[in-house]
């Protein structure tokens, strides 16, 4: 038995771009690896686990055809617009920490828009932040759990409000709460602020976690 590709990106990235044309059986089965960070492959004569901690990255566009968004010209049906979105189950779903719909930028942004940060301005700004993890003894902010995340991460009351209205309206899981809130660690810690999570990091790491449009009403 030889690993597989989630094991060979190991404390590295995975990325799975069309996502939405993975067959689901193939995509649900990332489910366990991505909780429990191994994979067991069982034989009639042998059990092997192998490490499976690794950065998942997707990308998928809205429908088959790829015109799903503004303008609109898609020529999907939507029986096809509805199968496609359904190899997107909830589950895995909510293992992904960030969901961000990227919609198609305006001409004038492709031809004339203004330059962004240089790669070196993020690199500084994410290197600092990963020193703040490897000094509370993790790789990464994704690794706090339990009562360590309860420590590093404790919540203002406007903030404990916020995810207490997303878990009463059925937005947030249990295990979406968590996630949410290693990620507003990670909003706090980019932005230079210590100290306990406020309204503004919780509400930012829920914008990143946004359901996307074209599958919300058929990714159950």
């Amino acid at each position: 038995m030889r690993p597989g590709e989630i094991s060979l990106a190991t404390r590295g990235v995975l990325f799975l771009d069309e996502l939405g044309e993975f067959p689901r059986h193939v995509l649900d089965a990332l489910r366990q690896p991505l909780e429990e960070g191994v994979v067991r492959v069982c034989r009639a004569k042998a059990s092997v686990s192998y490490p499976a901690r690794f950065l998942l990255v997707g990308a998928t566009n809205p429908c088959p055809c790829g015109e799903g968004g503004p303008p609109g010209s898609c020529r999907c049906s939507d029986a096809a617009r509805a199968r496609y979105g359904r190899r997107l189950s909830g589950p895995l779903l909510d293992r992904f920490d960030l969901r961000i719909e990227v919609g198609r930028p305006q001409p004038d942004q492709l031809l004339a828009g203004p330059a962004g940060e240089s790669t070196a301005t993020v690199a500084s700004r994410v290197a600092a932040a990963r020193a703040l993890a490897a000094q509370r003894g993790v790789v990464g902010n994704a690794d706090l759990s339990g009562p360590h995340l309860d420590e590093v991460a404790s919540l203002t009351p406007a903030a404990e409000a916020l995810l207490e209205a997303g878990l009463r309206s059925g937005r947030l899981s249990g295990r979406g709460l968590q996630r949410v809130r290693r990620v507003a660690r990670t909003v706090a810690d980019l932005a230079g602020r210590e100290g306990p999570l406020d309204e503004q990091d919780v509400c930012l790491a829920l914008q990143l976690r946004a359901e996307p449009s074209h599958l919300g009403a058929v990714a159950a």
